[in-house]
């Protein structure tokens, strides 16, 4: 598996993350946040990859100096680990504030028969809406299916009380049929596009001045089924808030477009709204590895 495929996976044993859960149902987050702040450059040190590539993502696709981005590298592991501890508080039982932001779209998409597709990245916590927000409309997220067994556990418990159906990838390629049913069905499905699958096909995009890949299977879905298609990002704001950010992938597509085209076009418009949530929140960009080929 190539660096920049998916590996998805939460640090820590199974009785870290029931000690973690059990912490935050009695111990403010905001004070866990200071606790785990202590840790993270030790994080850095022993995880040298993952802290290039973040270092790399500020100095050369963001263009701030060695010290700047030195300093933004940290706050980003310390975002990220505030975006983990938000997850087990949620675990937990507490609450988050989660601003719907662009609402009028989602809700004119729901009160549609047909599917729709929701398009995220690494960034921010997807998984919040999720936990605190109920759609009338089945959601069904393709996740990494190695997950240990408690997040697993926890993820489908808190996540299933909110109408959210998670379809962990197979090697037998069994889940793109879940997905393909799920949009039959008139429901969402929801994917990541930032990290490649194993063995998957991808698409060349540009983002923040360079080159990459992008998972293809999102927008090969969304055109091979001809289903509105938005980009969600789910961004940390403040202590327990967060704001979501949705926008259509589709407008502006030519009526009688092939399928290809449909493609590329999805795939360009969902480059062009992550690279817009990347100026907007640069250190909630939560992939660490060498995303742009160039920077290594």
């Amino acid at each position: 598996m190539s660096d920049k495929q998916w590996r998805g996976t939460t640090d820590g044993t199974p009785w870290m993350h029931r000690a973690l859960v059990g912490i935050l149902k009695v111990v403010p987050v905001g004070v866990v946040y200071f606790l785990m702040g202590f840790t993270i450059i030790f994080y850095m040190i022993l995880r040298p990859k993952a802290y290039l590539a973040i270092y790399h993502y500020f100095r050369k696709r963001h263009g701030y100096g060695v010290l700047k981005s030195y300093y933004s590298t940290w706050k980003d592991y310390l975002l990220f680990g505030e975006v983990v501890i938000d997850r087990f508080a949620a675990f937990a039982g507490r609450t988050f504030k989660v601003d719907l932001g662009n609402n009028q779209i989602f809700m004119d998409l729901l009160s549609q028969e047909n599917g729709f597709m929701m398009i995220g990245a690494h960034v921010g916590n997807d998984e919040m809406s999720g936990y605190m927000l109920k759609s009338p409309k089945r959601v069904n997220a393709l996740i990494y299916g190695g997950e240990s067994g408690e997040v697993a556990l926890n993820r489908i418990r808190t996540l299933g009380e909110n109408n959210v159906r998670l379809i962990p990838v197979k090697e037998d390629m069994s889940h793109l049929f879940a997905l393909y049913s799920a949009l039959s069905d008139g429901e969402i499905v929801n994917i990541h596009a930032d990290r490649l699958l194993p063995d998957s096909k991808a698409l060349r995009v540009k983002i923040l001045g360079a080159e990459t890949d992008i998972l293809k299977g999102p927008f090969s879905l969304a055109a091979m089924k001809e289903v509105p298609a938005v980009s969600a990002f789910i961004m940390k704001e403040g202590a327990m808030k967060y704001h979501i950010w949705i926008s259509r992938l589709d407008v502006g597509l030519s009526e009688g477009a092939s399928r290809e085209e449909r493609e590329e076009h999805l795939a360009s418009r969902y480059a062009e709204e992550l690279e817009k949530i990347l100026l907007k929140y640069p250190h909630q960009w939560f992939n660490f590895h060498e995303f742009w080929g160039e920077d290594k």
